[in-house]
């Protein structure tokens, strides 16, 4: 599982969303959180995953115009897929959160944490729960659950 952290200060789309989709924050989260993912490819950047399997719910265009800077470990919904940027970059999905988790990088076995035909599944966590995974993963102590993090 991946962690997810949904607060304001990552979701930065949500209150767009909630409006657009008609759900509330708490069941976007509910549904983005309780679906296994099928990584489709990866692409636009190195180690971007492309996430089939997002429910219909949640389907949402992706912003008319994107913005310059998306933070790392932004996660996104862009259409009928999710997704999250493995660097800063620009990009026009809608932001619903942030993984503290490196997808890329040469700290990684493989380079990138996940391939196609893995599956995975997103965790929610608080913003406190967030920073001590982020330091975790900055000292190199954090363990992954790769409970559905895994090849299918």
């Amino acid at each position: 599982m991946l962690p997810v952290c949904y607060d304001g200060q990552f979701g930065i789309d949500m209150p767009y969303l909630s409006e657009a989709l008609h759900l509330d924050k708490s069941e976007i989260i509910r549904l983005h959180s309780s679906t296994e993912y099928l990584v489709c490819f990866l692409g636009f950047l190195p180690g971007f995953p492309y996430l089939e399997n997002l429910p219909k719910q949640l389907h949402c265009p992706r912003k008319k115009t994107p913005r310059p800077k998306i933070e790392k470990g932004a996660v996104g919904i862009g259409g009928s897929q999710t997704g999250i940027y493995p660097q800063e970059s620009p990009g026009g999905w809608q932001i619903i959160g942030n993984c503290p988790i490196d997808l890329f990088g040469n700290n990684l076995k493989e380079k990138a944490l996940l391939k196609s035909t893995d599956i995975l599944q997103f965790q929610s966590v608080t913003l406190e729960e967030y920073h001590t995974i982020k330091s975790k993963v900055e000292n190199g102590t954090y363990k992954l659950n790769t409970k559905l993090v895994a090849a299918s």
